[in-house]
């Protein structure tokens, strides 16, 4: 199993389609008004606009969903800037006398992985502030890139939409959805994650062994909480698989349905109805003699 590098301390950020383009062998210095309307972002000389920055100074992004990297895949990147340098610069947004990565997550890991003291860096014209609209654009810029890239599993997804609600950057999940671009329905199923129970949710804080989203979203329909944990645990050790923990859903929707004993009651009368198939002999004879009994109590 590949090593995870614990990065929940350490520096984070993401970037859009626009703002990727932008960082492609050019710098960007942009007012931040223009990147949250989504104008077009326009790339500016490099060599004038890029600043070597030291890494001690920049600051995680409060929104980057992810707390943890594969190791073997940020050190390939390490060694690729240790090798060949660093091909593009990241883009940082003023912050006091700091600065908070807006995008260049991974690059900035890869530097500090290898020691790196400095890094380029493109500053955008406006500074951090704390308006409800400087933080969409971390949020939207830290989820964004992490989805497209399929770096995110399902948890840090749900945690971070969550996060986003909870600090009122949105006011429903619809707004959340057509910003990630992801429909309701995939947003549904991912919040509902979190229904999950607490020994699953810490499992998959800390292993992240499941990526099933629709495995996952099926799980926390099984009600009891031991038959929930006993399936995700075969689940990740791939012992059963979506199908097996969908018909298992179904038992346990059959089995709220389908009643031994039904009535309907209107005024003038009662009907009752017994399914004699769902009970053994003894059952049977008990049920009957209890009948029965009730018949003759009132049949007088």
């Amino acid at each position: 199993m590949a090593k995870k590098i614990d990065i929940s301390s350490s520096i984070g950020a993401a970037s859009n389609d626009n703002l990727l383009n932008a960082g492609k062998g050019a710098s960007l210095t942009q007012d931040l008004g223009a990147l949250l309307r989504g104008d077009k972002v326009g790339s500016i000389n490099n060599e004038n606009n890029k600043s070597l920055l030291k890494i001690k100074d920049i600051k995680n992004n409060p929104f980057q969903p992810r707390v943890e990297m594969n190791e073997e895949s940020l050190r390939e990147l390490a060694e690729s800037i240790k090798n060949e340098g660093q091909l593009q610069p990241i883009i940082v947004q003023k912050h006091k006398k700091q600065y908070i990565v807006i995008a260049g997550h991974r690059r900035l890991c890869a530097h500090r992985l290898i020691k790196k003291e400095t890094i380029w860096a493109s500053i955008v014209e406006a500074p951090y502030s704390d308006s409800i609209e400087n933080s969409q654009l971390l949020f939207r810029q830290a989820t964004i890139e992490n989805i497209q890239r399929d770096q995110l599993f399902p948890l840090e997804l749900a945690l971070s939409c969550k996060q986003a609600i909870d600090k009122g950057l949105y006011k429903t999940r619809d707004e959340i959805a057509n910003v990630i671009n992801k429909s309701k329905s995939y947003l549904a199923k991912i919040m509902a994650i979190l229904k999950l129970s607490p020994k699953i949710i810490k499992d998959l804080s800390e292993n992240k062994s499941v990526k099933d989203i629709e495995a996952l979203y099926e799980l926390q329909k099984i009600k009891d909480i031991k038959k929930q944990e006993k399936f995700y645990f075969l689940l990740k050790d791939k012992k059963v698989t979506r199908e097996d923990i969908r018909s298992e859903v179904k038992k346990q929707s059959n089995k709220k349905e389908s009643k031994i004993v039904s009535y309907k009651k209107s005024k003038q009368k009662i009907s009752l109805t017994v399914d004699l198939t769902k009970l053994d002999e003894i059952q049977k004879i008990t049920f009957e003699k209890k009948l029965e009994e009730l018949i003759k109590e009132y049949d007088k």
